[in-house]
């Protein structure tokens, strides 16, 4: 037996001191529609956590219960992230713990309370290869993972807020002039035949950077909405 096919996604991403939270859903012939378009404010009572759950829990009966699975982004604040040169032949478990404590030593945390993912470069030089890497505390992880559950979602992939946008730009119709010339709830997402979800679940590496044009439009004031649309894409892609 088959199981059915995701129509529904939902992506969070920072709205300034409040959250924008965005709805995708799939249409066959009309490819990825928006339906859902809400600003979660943040829960003063709780400044100390990221404060969408009370937010979050309101939006329940509209998700379903096979669908409350959230896709969330990282500012670049939140994060640090690098390129070490290592050695090709190295193994996949000796990369990531060379990375690992790049990360730990960047962050001033032990091994053990840092969250990771590293990339490498397409091609080596001279028996190395560039590894680019992202990193944050394993507290921030933790700290979404339990907000969500308080709203009885669960946290799906946490990825850096520029990759979230790269994905909504490439796909959106029409482009990033589209932020400018339609309302979020009029966005629409083309993808290509045959796409599958991301493996890595919980990768937080996207390209290794945004460019000029992108980071505008992630300083727009439809940026926090772009994000949380590239967020909720990863479903398909």
């Amino acid at each position: 037996m088959t199981s059915r096919p995701l129509r529904h996604s939902w992506g969070l991403a920072h709205d300034g001191a409040a959250w924008a939270l965005v709805g995708l859903v799939m249409h066959k012939a009309q490819g990825v529609k928006v339906h859902t378009n809400l600003k979660i404010d943040h829960a003063e009572e709780h400044s100390a956590e990221p404060g969408f759950s009370a937010g979050l829990s309101q939006v329940d009966a509209r998700a379903g219960r096979s669908s409350r699975r959230l896709h969330v982004s990282l500012s670049a604040d939140q994060m640090v992230f690098g390129a070490l040169e290592l050695p090709a032949q190295w193994s996949q478990d000796a990369l990531a713990s060379e990375v690992q404590l790049e990360v730990a030593q960047m962050l001033g945390l032990g091994p053990q309370e840092v969250h990771f993912d590293f990339q490498p470069e397409a091609f080596s030089k001279e028996g190395v290869r560039r590894q680019h890497w992202v990193g944050c505390a394993q507290s921030q992880i933790d700290q979404l993972t339990a907000s969500a559950k308080a709203a009885h979602w669960q946290i799906a992939s946490v990825e850096p807020a520029w990759h979230a946008a790269q994905r909504a730009a490439q796909h959106l119709q029409g482009g990033l002039v589209s932020l400018l010339t339609q309302p979020t709830q009029d966005w629409q997402f083309q993808l290509p035949a045959g796409s599958v979800p991301d493996d890595s679940d919980d990768a937080l590496l996207g390209r290794f950077g945004p460019d000029f044009a992108l980071e505008q439009a992630m300083k727009s004031s439809a940026g926090p909405r772009l994000v949380a649309s590239g967020l909720a894409l990863k479903a398909w892609l």
